[in-house]
C-alpha cells in the first residue's frame, strides 16, 4: 500500500506538471499478460527449490496511465493491477508436479515513446518503460503435488524486483479528444528466477 501512495503522489504531481507542456493523454485499460516459463534443471536444490521448473500461465489485470508528448517524443507514468493465475510446478529429480496460485501484483511504470506517425484519426508509436512490481499477501503455502506429496512454497524473496518492457501501440481517435488505445509489449521482470512475459492492453483515451 506504500508504494500505492507514492504512485498516486507522483501521479498528482506529475497532473500539475503537465499542464501547458504539450499534449497530454489520460487512459485507462484492461490488460492480458501472457507469461513464460521460468527455471531449469540447474536451479534443483533439494530441500530449498524442489520444484525449480514453472509452465507458463496467462493472467488478466487492468491500469491507467499518463503521458505528455512534445511530438514527436511523448514520456509518462503507468500504474498496473495484475491479478493471479495458476502455474504448474515440476521437480526435475522426480518429475513430480504441483499447480499453484501464483500472486497478485501491482506494477508502475516511467515511460518514454516516440510518435512514428500521427493524424488527426490515428497515432501509430513505440514506447518503452521501467519501473517495479510488487506481490499483494505473498504469503507461504502448502499445496499437495501430483505425487502426494504436500510442500511449501515461498514467495519470492525480491519483494520489488525491478521490470522493464519495450513495444509498439495505437491510438484511433472518435473525436479529437476521445478514442481507443492498444499496446502490446514484451516485459521482463528481474525476480528470484527472472520472468518474461508478452503483455497486451486495450483501453479508452482522453486527449487534452
Amino acid at each position: 500500500m506504500k508504494l500505492l501512495k507514492v504512485f498516486i503522489l507522483i501521479f498528482l504531481f506529475f497532473i500539475s506538471a503537465n499542464i501547458g507542456l504539450g499534449q497530454t493523454d489520460f487512459y485507462l485499460f484492461a490488460k492480458g499478460n501472457f507469461m513464460g516459463a521460468t527455471g531449469s534443471e540447474q536451479d534443483y536444490k533439494e530441500g530449498e527449490n524442489d520444484f525449480p521448473l514453472a509452465s507458463s500461465f496467462n493472467t488478466l489485470g487492468f491500469g491507467m496511465g499518463l503521458t505528455t508528448s512534445i511530438h514527436p517524443v511523448f514520456f509518462g507514468i503507468e500504474a498496473h493491477y495484475n491479478l493471479g493465475g495458476t502455474t504448474i510446478l515440476t521437480d526435475t529429480s522426480d518429475n513430480d508436479t504441483v499447480k499453484i496460485n501464483t500472486y497478485e501484483y501491482v506494477s508502475g511504470f516511467f515511460l518514454f515513446g516516440i510518435h512514428l506517425y500521427r493524424s488527426h484519426k490515428f497515432c501509430l508509436f513505440v514506447n518503452t518503460g521501467t519501473g517495479m512490481c510488487y506481490a499483494v499477501n505473498a504469503e507461504m503455502d502448502r499445496y499437495v503435488s501430483e505425487y502426494g506429496y504436500e510442500t511449501e512454497i515461498e514467495p519470492p524473496e525480491k519483494k520489488f524486483p525491478f521490470t522493464v518492457f519495450g513495444g509498439i501501440g495505437l491510438k484511433i481517435y472518435f473525436t479529437p479528444a476521445l478514442g481507443i488505445i492498444m499496446n502490446s509489449r514484451y516485459q521482463y521482470m528481474d525476480q528470484d528466477q527472472p520472468q518474461s512475459s508478452f503483455c497486451i492492453t486495450a483501453g479508452m483515451v482522453y486527449t487534452f
